[in-house]
């Protein structure tokens, strides 16, 4: 029989079983990469050598187009002189590709050089997007899509695909609000439709739905963006906040192409504050005692009142608390292995990869593993399966924003450290230092979480035109996450844990879809296009968890593993389903790819609301007219290449953060406790969270969207222009009942959920492509994009909710407080400051007029006001990248502008009187001699609590040099001399420089709104990319 003991070591069955799977997966793969590079073999005896060049129509070299021996595996690949060789048959046919151009089939017949001319789509309108269940060319787009390749996510290191798009998309705010080692991103497409729901989108990874984090950037081919509702409806519910669309590389025809990328890189100074230390530290503090004594202090002892601090200042025992905690070099590395190859019939891609983070503070760490296979195989001229899967393993070592806090505040005088060089706890008397969580022993938060996800799919197609698919998916995401607090960490425990207290948690996710596609698509007189899909999609999701704790652990080393040790255990447990099933219908008309229609519905049936609300249908239309292809812009096609206008319309719809059992009330029956009536013990029902509601129904979007596509001077420039407006009504708000309707068991009032609320939000979007000069040694190239938008609550229930900050005809996130306007000086006459009710050095706000009297007042809640809101007007971001002979260099730049951020980092200036509690280095502060200071007097933070938060509210506008890449491609005479087609090294620096609109953000980074947690940081990053 099992000991409790042996329950709680509950993740070490699941760690082997991970390592077995990874050990089997390895195998399986290095089995497939194995078999591929033997298929490819060279020729033998009779082959015979032919080199040449490829150049595009300017008679410009083309770097990497694809050589490939028809019928065969064998190829090769042009150098950065645009120059092969490749050893062939006798009369054999080269097929020429290069993404951009027409492929070509050159023979060889009695040739042994080739000078090959490829002929470019110079518009890129025959450039394929793909769409909801399919995909489409660019020319024949009718929606809102924004295309991204693979160069352009890897144009700068990173191993978040969604951080490598920020500021190129247009329409998409991504931000980084955390330099936290495995830290993400937050990411709003248009803005935020839903107040209490999810906002951001649907990410679909290969035609499934699933986690961008979970796929390594260097993996992907393409990322399409779907904006508009004509795009994103065929998705249904869940494509109301729009789709991100990622493919991922396959295998393709030719010789075994193998790609090795590697980097390392190291953090410069975070964006953060300090707190004061030495003479700042000593004048702020007298400047304190002044105030609240009416004279600076005698002498230090009577400032600093005990005899230890007194000791540390003559011995000149300063700490500056932030160096110390934030004194680990923040590095990332990645390794990166590729292998790519196929026949005709047999195609496949492998590739596994390593990241190792280590942050800030000493005690965060991630490792991750990846590993992915993408098979493709074409059985018949009409039968074609594919398979595809990826494993990560991740082992993630987590720190707290405490001790960034604390470091802020703590006392700066003592010592940091014992003569052994160990962390002294208690580092001055009743001081304890904001390093406890790195006092060995003292705290764990380690996560090993394993995501498996593997698909297949067959494609059929039986008759001329049609095409079955269909595709099955299953995902797993288990994690196991255990946690330990010391006696001396910093780190807050749970609300019911004793010290020590350790816990362990594991969670199972399982997630299945199947789908299947039925396409049709014809030309009809070579004029007119038809095409048509019949889709159903079935989804299933499950999640289980369960935890256990206990505290008053004897041994720390035994950190999370024996719970026993412990007493007072505390156990919990959950589980979740919800199922969805799907069927959409779309048809798309052409009449010479000049005028363009599409129309699409979808009807989504969810487990989670109550019979008669579940299902509901989503439709979307969208048409386009391709002005340039009029006979009447004949005269202007010398220098416009393309003009085509859109416009859509479509309903999408979403839950709304409602759960698996929203429409249930939950509720706990207790009969052995219950209370006593006539002596006998009667069962009572407590209620836990929200009452239920059996009328819940959809979010639903109504969404405009026009767009216009442009190119001119051969498509020089390009680009695109977008307006949208979306309004969401019937929006699920959380309402509090009346006290009448009863309460939780913590006391406080129920609430319900309801479709009641609505908000709305318009823009407009512009995408700039500008070729500014291309030339065989120099290109210069320039993209620009621009947002602009606007959101707002059209409807609440019941009028503005202070509580939570959401006023109608205000933005969702909307910053609510006193607005400052000053400090008041010593120049203001006596009665003004009376009737106000403050003193010289005391912060100035902007009262509101009360039945006229002007606003001449007391401080009162009244004052309060809108003060802005957390979302940019506008987000900008410019890349320019040039090349010159093998060097290249690529510069991104972006903007906000128009967001207010409510700074929790400049709320570290209380100015207080307390020696204990130290203050913000660097503030301006008042004092009779500096009159015209932005912060208050030292002492008087006890007297206006009140409009304190007025100091953290500021203009968060700013504009931030992202990165800057430069790049050597080695020539190919050297790099053939080490076996390799491609070698090229690089330099990137990340976020070298910021610039703040607001002198108060100076030192900060404004992207992180004001963060008091883990600071961002300069980076720089080494690294190299082999193709063998």
């Amino acid at each position: 029989m099992k000991s409790f003991s042996d329950k709680t070591n509950i993740g070490t069955d699941v760690t082997l079983k991970t390592v077995y799977m990874i050990r089997f997966y390895l195998l399986f793969l290095l089995t497939g990469i194995i078999s591929v590079v033997g298929a490819t073999q060279v020729y033998g005896q009779q082959s015979r050598s032919i080199s040449g060049v490829v150049k595009n129509s300017q008679g410009e070299t083309i770097i990497g187009a694809n050589i490939v021996e028809k019928g065969t595996n064998n190829g090769t690949i042009t150098n950065v002189d645009g120059l092969f060789t490749l050893r062939v048959s006798p009369n054999a046919v080269l097929k020429v590709s290069y993404m951009g151009y027409i492929e070509q089939e050159v023979s060889t017949r009695n040739k042994s050089k080739l000078e090959i001319t490829m002929v470019e789509d110079a518009r890129l309108i025959d450039e394929v997007v793909v769409v909801g269940y399919g995909s489409v060319k660019k020319r024949d787009l009718t929606g809102a899509v924004t295309s991204v390749k693979s160069a352009e996510v890897l144009a700068a290191p990173t191993s978040n695909v969604m951080e490598a798009l920020q500021g190129k998309i247009p329409g998409m705010d991504i931000t980084k609000t955390s330099g936290q080692v495995g830290g993400e991103v937050s990411i709003l497409l248009r803005g935020s439709r839903s107040i209490y729901g999810n906002n951001e989108p649907l990410f679909i990874i290969d035609g499934i739905p699933g986690s961008y984090s979970q796929v390594n950037p260097s993996d992907i081919e393409s990322v399409d963006v779907l904006k508009d509702a004509s795009s994103t409806a065929i998705y249904g519910s869940a494509g109301a906040n729009g789709v991100v669309i990622i493919t991922t590389k396959r295998g393709k025809e030719g010789k075994a192409t193998i790609n090795f990328d590697a980097y390392y890189g190291f953090s410069g100074s975070p964006n953060y504050k300090h707190g004061m230390t030495q003479d700042e530290w000593v004048t702020y503090q007298k400047e304190a005692y002044r105030y609240k004594n009416g004279d600076f202090p005698s002498d230090m002892s009577a400032l600093l009142g005990k005899q230890a601090f007194t000791d540390a200042y003559n011995a000149g025992k300063w700490i500056d608390w932030v160096d110390e905690v934030s004194g680990n070099t923040a590095t990332t590395q990645k390794y990166s292995l590729s292998v790519s190859s196929g026949t005709e019939k047999t195609r496949i891609f492998a590739s596994t990869s390593y990241n190792r983070e280590e942050g800030l503070l000493s005690n965060e760490n991630l490792n991750r593993y990846s590993l992915r296979l993408n098979i493709d195989q074409q059985l018949f001229s009409w039968a074609k399966v594919g398979f595809t899967s990826n494993l990560v393993y991740r082992d993630l070592n987590s720190g707290v924003k405490n001790t960034f806090t604390r470091s802020l505040s703590a006392f700066p005088l003592g010592d940091a450290y014992d003569e052994e060089g160990k962390i002294n706890h208690e580092y001055i008397t009743g001081q304890y230092s904001p390093m406890g969580d790195f006092i060995e022993n003292q705290y764990a938060n380690n996560t090993r979480s394993t995501y498996l996800n593997m698909s297949g799919y067959v494609e059929l197609t039986p008759l001329k035109d049609f095409t079955f698919t269909s595709r099955i998916n299953g995902t797993l995401n288990h994690s196991r996450r255990g946690q330990y607090w010391g006696n001396q960490c910093n780190a807050n425990r749970p609300s019911y844990a004793g010290s020590p207290h350790a816990s362990i948690t594991n969670d199972n996710a399982w997630n299945y879809t199947w789908e299947n596609i039925l396409a049709y698509s014809t030309t009809l007189a070579k004029a007119h296009t038809v095409g048509g899909s019949l889709i159903t999609s079935w989804n299933k999701n499950q999640s289980e968890s369960n935890m256990a704790a206990a505290s008053g652990q004897m041994v720390d080393q035994w950190s999370f593993w024996r719970l026993t040790s412990g007493s007072s255990p505390h156990v919990e447990s959950d589980f979740a389903q919800t199922q969805k099933m799907s069927f959409a219908f779309r048809l798309n008309y052409s009449y010479k790819s000049k005028y363009l229609f599409n129309f699409s519905t979808r009807w989504d049936g969810v487990s989670q609301f109550s019979a008669g609300h579940k299902w509901d249908a989503f439709p979307a239309g969208a048409i386009a007219w391709r002005i340039s292809d009029e006979a009447f812009m004949e005269k202007t096609r010398s220098w416009l290449d393309n003009l085509k206008l859109r416009v859509s319309y479509g309903i999408t719809g979403n839950s709304g953060g409602t759960n698996a059992y929203s429409t249930t009330t939950q509720a706990y029956v207790y009969s052995a406790s219950g209370v006593s009536v006539n002596g006998k013990i009667v069962p009572f029902t407590q209620y836990s969270e929200t009452y239920g509601s059996a009328d819940l129904g959809w979010e639903k979007s109504y969404n405009w969207n026009i767009g216009l596509d442009f190119g001119v001077l051969n498509s020089r420039i390009d680009g695109s222009i977008e307006w949208f407006r979306t309004t969401t009504k019937g929006l699920l708000f959380k309402r509090i009942l009346p006290i009448t309707s009863g309460l939780t068991g913590w006391g406080s009032p129920l609430s319900i959920w309801q479709n009641i609320a609505q908000t709305s939000n318009q823009g407009v979007e512009v995408i700039l492509n500008s070729h500014n000069i291309q030339h065989k040694d120099f290109t210069w190239n320039t993209t620009l994009s621009a947002t602009w938008s606007k959101e707002k609550i059209d409807k609440l229930p019941d009028g503005d909710l202070i509580s939570e900050n959401l006023f109608t005809g205000e933005p969702i996130h909307a910053i609510y407080g006193y607005k400052y306007a000053g400090i008041w000086g010593s120049d203001t006459p006596k009665e003004t400051l009376d009737a106000y009710g403050v003193n010289p050095g005391f912060i100035k706000i902007e009262t509101v007029d009360k039945n006229g009297d002007g606003g001449v007042h007391k401080y009162s809640t009244d004052d309060r006001q809108i003060l802005g809101h957390t979302n940019p007007d506008w987000i900008i971001g410019l890349n320019n990248s040039f090349t010159y002979k093998n060097f290249d260099l690529s510069v991104f730049a972006m903007a906000r502008y128009g967001q207010t951020i409510n700074s929790d980092l400049l709320g570290y200036y209380t100015a207080e009187q307390s020696v204990t509690k130290n203050q913000l280095a660097g503030v301006d502060y008042w004092t009779e001699d500096n009159q015209g200071a932005y912060f208050p007097r030292p002492g008087t933070g006890d007297e206006q609590k009140t409009v304190y938060p007025s100091l953290r509210v500021h203009d968060g506008s700013f504009i931030k040099i992202k990165n800057i890449t430069l790049g050597y491609t080695l020539p190919a005479n050297i790099s053939r001399k080490v076996l390799m087609e491609k070698c090229r090294i690089y330099a990137t620096a990340y976020n070298p420089f910021i610039f703040v609109k607001d002198k108060q953000l100076k030192d900060t980074d404004p992207e992180t709104n004001g963060s008091d947690a883990f600071p961002t940081y300069r980076q720089f990053v080494f690294g190299v990319n082999l193709t063998f």
